[in-house]
């Protein structure tokens, strides 16, 4: 493995660890969150690249081995493997080609295909030798590179994004923008790439794509819903409209809490104060860190998916969002009922067992708290294949009939020396309910020091060790039904 590609290796190594956190930052105001979206390739590895730096948003299973480029017929996005809207747009037309290219150092760069609709550009683009053979693993450093740009401008020419998102098949390199995230916000004009690296090679490439959107906005149709229901939470959501574009469906809704809900919020805030290993975030928690499940009914009675409106534009500190959430296109003209089923959010919790490690891979220690039942099953000293040092490995079963999530920064060990140890790189399954109900999701993670930020390796076992559990996400259950129509 030559230098190049174990720097790209320990890139998505590093992030992969991140996968697993909750998807917040310190607040500020007009802060917008990030928080990882549903893949537009359902079986490949998709990140986000911010180009100063690289995060991702999911890594989704092994990549699999593409048809070769000749094979595309049409449109790129008409592929089996790309969610159905983009499938559906490219089959009725809405893609453009492109086929501008630049050539330098004997590399060429090609955007191939364009689908641009209100909701998102997403762009084929090939990397190629002098010989037109495509030039791999290239990809990911181009892409990675500090001094390469991928940039949406408006019609003045100035930089709208440059948070992208991107992906890789044997032969070909996709690059997504999510559009709308705020309000407001001016259409497209122009794809600009530049890069200054690929690969080994220096150089300059620089293309200006127009982007072309007169067919997919005239296709647009927006159906207004103005539409407020509060629950029993004291949450305020509002779902101002619905967005059908030739690629997507898309759900626009506002939350914020009544000012009774802030009281007792403000109560939760000071149970998490200095707790998690995010203590500065950790009283930010009850306002901030919730989520709403919601799935699509068809006039039949019929249940689609269920999934979780995720990502959102803060517009305060304290839970105010704007959120949207992205669908395959609802068919046009057949009643359908949006349900809103599920409320998520994260409360203070008192979790807290000791035990010796040495004795626990003889005796599982166990903690009941409330219905909840914890079981930590194993501990031992373990090599992390990405770092590749000697960390410490813990298993920890949960029983529960509400908990949704529990995410990595929330767990916290101590040993008998004082040392804090924080969790990394989880990984988690799921097992039968027991005879109660009570969902079995069994974790399993990494503890390093968590003044150690380069994660040493660690040779030997705590005497004595204690596992905190500081907040947790519960589900509760909604029925907010909304009657909608794609025209």
């Amino acid at each position: 493995m030559n230098n190049e590609e174990r720097q790209i290796q320990e890139t998505l190594r590093k992030v992969a660890g991140a996968v697993e956190t909750p998807g917040f930052r310190m607040p500020s105001k007009n802060d917008g969150l990030k928080v990882r979206r549903r893949p537009f390739y359902r079986s490949k590895r998709w990140a986000s690249i911010g180009i100063a730096s690289a995060v991702v948003l999911g890594l989704l299973g092994s990549m699999q081995v593409s048809p070769t480029f000749a094979a595309y017929v049409k449109s790129i996005f008409a592929q089996d493997g790309f969610d159905e809207g983009l499938q559906q747009a490219a089959r009725q037309g809405f893609s453009e080609t492109s086929n501008l290219s630049v050539t330098d150092q004997g590399i060429t760069l090609e955007v191939k295909e364009i689908i641009a609709d209100p909701v998102q550009v997403m762009v084929a683009f090939m990397i190629k030798q002098s010989d037109g053979k495509p030039l791999l693993p290239t990809y990911l450093s181009a892409t990675n590179a500090e001094s390469n740009a991928v940039e949406l401008l408006d019609a003045k020419g100035e930089v709208m994004t440059d948070m992208w998102g991107t992906t890789f098949e044997e032969n070909v390199g996709f690059v997504r923008f999510i559009l709308g995230e705020k309000e407001q916000e001016p259409l497209p004009k122009t794809l600009s790439i530049h890069f200054d690296e690929i690969g080994d090679r220096k150089g300059n490439w620089k293309l200006q794509v127009p982007v072309t959107m007169a067919k997919t906005t005239a296709a647009t149709t927006v159906l207004p819903v103005n539409q407020t229901q509060v629950t029993k939470h004291g949450l305020k959501m509002t779902l101002h409209q619905i967005v059908n574009t030739p690629t997507t469906t898309r759900i626009e809704l506002e939350t914020q809490w009544t000012e009774a809900a802030k009281k007792q919020l403000e109560q939760e805030a000071k149970k998490l104060t200095g707790k998690t290993t995010d203590p500065d975030y950790a009283p930010f928690l009850p306002y901030q860190q919730y989520k709403l499940g919601y799935y699509y009914e068809g006039a039949d009675g019929s249940k689609g998916e269920e999934w979780l409106i995720e990502r959102s534009h803060a517009i305060d500190r304290y839970g105010h969002f704007r959120w949207i959430m992205d669908d395959d296109p609802l068919p046009k003209g057949k009643a359908a009922t949006l349900v809103i089923n599920s409320f998520h959010k994260a409360i203070p919790y008192d979790m807290s067992v000791t035990f010796r490690p040495d004795e626990l891979n003889k005796k599982p220690v166990i903690k009941q708290v409330g219905e909840d039942i914890f079981t930590v099953k194993g501990i031992k000293l373990a090599k992390d294949e990405f770092s590749e040092k000697q960390q410490i490995e813990m298993e920890v079963e949960v029983l529960s009939k509400d908990i949704s999530e529990i995410y990595l920064p929330w767990w916290v060990a101590q040993d008998g020396q004082g040392t804090t140890y924080r969790a990394r790189r989880s990984t988690q399954s799921t097992g039968p309910a027991d005879q109660s109900g009570r969902e079995r999701v069994t974790y399993k993670f990494l503890i390093v020091d968590s003044k150690s930020w380069e994660e040493d390796e660690i040779d030997k076992l705590p005497e004595k060790l204690t596992l905190r559990l500081d907040a947790v996400q519960k589900k509760y259950p909604l029925e907010w039904r909304i009657p909608v129509t794609h025209p």
